[in-house]
């Protein structure tokens, strides 16, 4: 499935599930941006998003499986970006 921003940014601070080697990780969605660079070059629905996590274990990039509600369970590889005053942020790029 091909996902928009649109999709995305209806589930902005909604929980998400991050599934790793039978362990659940509780993820919530704390912004979704358009990429400008990409929408310059005709590409508009290039975006990123970021997901809030627990501060440990900090999670490496790579493809996690992850559940969302609305959205249902994807494929996403996200990349760790560092901490906030409230958890440890990932970033996932839609291009």
């Amino acid at each position: 499935m091909q996902f928009l921003f649109n999709d995305f940014n209806s589930c902005l601070d909604q929980p998400f599930t991050l599934v790793f080697n039978g362990t659940t990780h509780p993820l919530t969605l704390i912004s979704v941006d358009r990429l400008a660079a990409s929408a310059a070059k005709g590409v508009p629905e290039a975006f990123s998003i970021v997901l809030r996590g627990n501060r440990e274990p900090v999670l490496e990039q790579q493809i996690y499986r992850i559940n969302n509600d609305r959205l249902g369970e994807m494929e996403l590889f996200i990349v760790p970006i560092g901490p906030d005053d409230k958890g440890m942020r990932y970033e996932a790029v839609f291009s």
